[in-house]
């Protein structure tokens, strides 16, 4: 007779997390399950999402299962992130990045006319959807809807492919390429060109302002990140450097107080000194992974082309020219630890990632984390088997990022950007600027404010709530119930 304890339940599993570590917020801890573990949308949660912010697929696929496998055209219909709040927790509005998988034990559902997300059947919190822009509305003359231009008023993807090819160029964690394909083999995107219209984007650029003036009643500051893959020789008879800093003229012109952010590989000073002049502000020199030996596992192409020490120089100069907290490159949280050449303990890893964070934000370098999404047409994931990183390493790391935050006084993560809760709540694919907003930003320090509709309030310092956009199903939208129904808050 076998004596084989049953497996312990998700449930248990993540209040057992709650109680190892009570001086974390509970809202980080939940989020890192969702970002690892996925989830997935019943029929009734998915008619409900009429109206929202459609998920993008801007980038990365950010999914644990192929578009192929979404039968009931979930890629055109799911949220491009959702919040968490209240519940049996009494969680704090946090945003949720849209990771789709139909294995997951967290499910996203209706239940008494309002979104709620559940556990094994127990309903854990309350979500809410953002509500779809005036300007997603709106389409080119040749039919290209504005928003796959410019996902979220913010992110411009103009270059949709990267010119890293095969497992000896491409970095590893990365499916760019695979994306922009299973995209086109969907035909549920209506652009499918690899680089998008710089009149396009101007255009775009300038009807998120225009929008953002109807709304605020004042022409408000914005910022765009315009990105892309690798130009590794020319593109459209253009090296990298003068392929991006057209949309960076595009879109710093015909517009007032413009931040444009540049995601490419690292640029030396003389590189930054230029495209800093031709109107970026930020720059995102994407290093992924700190460690040198996983360094140039992960990122083969990266390694050869600058390789390692050459980066972090690079990424260290650009402060000097762009300055504090302009220099945000990501890396992707968790790859660490992939199989079968990451490190075999947390402790190791952490170790690793924990010097690099230290080294970075002494010098003004303020890192991002992307939570590592395991995408099924990545490199790493076709070649081996990639288990969920455990939910301890993020913790712990995110809690030593949040350490070195306050030790070298970075500035708080407040953003100008178009989506209202985009600026004041943490975003959507990560939980590092979780933990200095849910620990020291002033709107979330009021016990009351749990949804994303009152937390904006306290962090616009408005004094007489506002009209917001409501979105969900009707049942839960009766006078005085607004914030505990399927609220959506651009």
């Amino acid at each position: 007779m076998s004596t084989t304890a049953p497996a312990q339940s998700h449930l248990a599993s993540l209040e057992d997390l709650f109680r190892h570590f009570p001086d974390v917020p509970r809202e980080v801890i939940l989020k890192i399950e969702l970002l690892s573990h996925g989830h997935w949308f019943t029929d009734a949660a998915l008619a409900a999402t009429q109206g929202s912010l459609v998920k993008s697929y801007r980038l990365f696929s950010y999914d644990l299962v192929s578009m192929d496998k979404l039968k009931r055209g979930e890629a055109r219909q799911v949220p491009e992130w959702f919040y968490i709040f209240r519940g049996i927790y009494d969680l704090r509005a946090v945003a949720i990045q849209t990771t789709m998988d139909p294995t997951s034990p967290f499910i996203v559902d209706v239940s008494d006319g309002k979104l709620v997300l559940t556990l094994e059947g127990k309903i854990l919190s309350d979500v809410s959807l953002p509500v779809r822009p005036d300007y997603y509305s709106k389409s080119f003359s040749n039919d290209v809807p504005y928003h796959e231009i410019c996902a979220f008023g913010a992110f411009f993807t103009v270059f949709r492919q990267c010119q890293f090819w095969g497992p000896k160029e491409e970095c590893r964690f990365c499916d760019i390429n695979q994306n922009a394909r299973q995209m086109k083999m969907s035909k549920d995107f209506t652009l499918n060109a690899p680089v998008k219209s710089i009149e396009q984007v101007r255009e775009a650029g300038m009807e998120v302002s225009r929008n953002m003036l109807a709304k605020e009643g004042y022409q408000a500051p914005v910022s765009f990140i315009i990105t892309g893959g690798t130009i590794t020789n020319v593109l459209r008879g253009l090296e990298e450097n003068e392929f991006y800093a057209e949309y960076v003229r595009a879109l710093k012109d015909h517009g007032p107080r413009r931040h444009i952010s540049l995601q490419t590989n690292a640029k030396t000073r003389d590189e930054i000194k230029w495209l800093h002049a031709q109107g970026m502000d930020g720059h995102h020199a994407n290093m992924e992974v700190w460690d040198q030996r996983l360094f140039e596992w992960i990122n083969p192409g990266k390694a050869r082309r600058i390789g390692h020490a050459e980066w972090i120089k690079r990424m260290l100069d650009s402060v000097d020219i762009l300055g504090e907290g302009n220099v945000r490159p990501n890396f992707v949280g968790g790859i660490e630890m992939a199989q079968p050449h990451g490190f075999a303990t947390i402790k190791e890893a952490l170790a690793s990632t924990g010097e690099g964070l230290d080294v970075m934000m002494r010098n003004g370098v303020d890192p991002r984390f992307n939570q590592w999404r395991r995408e099924p047409h990545s490199n790493i994931v076709q070649e081996h088997e990639q288990p969920p990183v455990p939910s301890e390493f993020y913790i712990r790391l995110m809690s030593k990022r949040y350490e070195l935050w306050k030790k070298y006084a970075l500035r708080l993560p407040v953003k100008t950007e178009f989506c209202e809760t985009r600026r004041y709540i943490g975003v959507a694919h990560g939980t590092y600027d979780d933990f200095p907003l849910l620990f020291d930003a002033p709107w979330y320090q009021d016990a009351k404010a749990r949804t994303p509709e009152e937390i904006v309030q306290l962090a616009a310092g408005w004094k007489v709530p506002r009209k917001v956009s409501i979105h969900g199903p009707e049942a839960s939208l009766s006078q005085g119930e607004r914030a505990t129904g399927a609220t959506v808050v651009v």
